[in-house]
């Protein structure tokens, strides 16, 4: 599958790569050499891509699929940290500073992934600075994010973080006139692990948000009508903090 993989990138060029956001403004004669490095693998839903303490320190560039990065407890409780879906990459931390993996990643979906090694990694950021504009740009945002959930987890009740949860699931989401479809809906179990709570909890705060018109169960999908209406609620919780 991995040979098979490596031919598909080269035969299709640059475009495999062309979706990932840190790779954004490279030319084309550029992302065909940088695919021509990688090496593509496909990974099914729940397997490992790599875990926590491991040496490995290749930067994964996502083209189709979604991966999940979270940490275990010795009892085996899952904290998740966050999902990354197609066109973001992860592990650039361990490539950049040389330490053994801080988490693990799973694939949640069945998920294409390039990835290239570390020297590979800096020789690009050396070589092209559009490259490292971004990745510095990614790395405040996942700072800002962390910052933000170790504040409401240190201030929050377990019902103003599910509002939260969902306030945030719901912007990485297709919105439409403020309506926003987080399709599939997510586990209550995946929310919990998220926000430091039990799958009975959230259960219990999902119905209440259902009750007061701030989600909706739409077959497979969950659906908050107006997003707006849940972020002047959150941003409400936060002010009186």
């Amino acid at each position: 599958m991995r040979n098979r993989l490596s031919m598909h990138a080269c035969e299709q060029g640059p475009r495999p790569l062309q979706q990932v956001e840190v790779l954004n403004g490279l030319p084309n004669d550029v992302l065909q050499q940088l695919s021509r490095q990688c090496a593509w693998r496909t990974y099914s839903s729940g397997q490992q891509v790599y875990s926590r303490e491991s040496k490995d320190r290749h930067v994964h560039f996502i083209v189709r699929g979604k991966v999940r990065v979270s940490i275990y407890s010795a009892a085996g409780r899952e904290v998740a940290f966050r999902d990354v879906g197609a066109g973001k990459c992860f592990g650039e931390i361990a490539a950049i500073d040389g330490l053994p993996r801080s988490a693990t990643v799973e694939a949640i979906d069945e998920s294409i992934i390039a990835s290239i090694t570390p020297q590979s990694f800096w020789a690009l950021l050396e070589r092209e600075p559009s490259v490292m504009a971004n990745v510095v740009r990614l790395l405040t945002a996942t700072i800002r994010s962390l910052s933000e959930r170790l504040f409401e987890l240190s201030t929050l009740g377990i019902q103003n973080r599910v509002h939260a949860e969902l306030l945030r699931l719901a912007k990485e989401a297709a919105e439409r006139n403020g309506v926003a479809c987080i399709d599939p809906a997510p586990r209550h179990a995946d929310i919990a692990s998220r926000i430091s709570a039990n799958r009975e909890q959230v259960t219990k705060e999902l119905s209440a948000m259902a009750r007061q018109g701030l989600v909706e169960k739409r077959g497979r999908a969950l659906v908050v009508p107006d997003v707006a209406r849940l972020e002047r609620i959150v941003a409400e919780l936060r002010r009186n903090t």
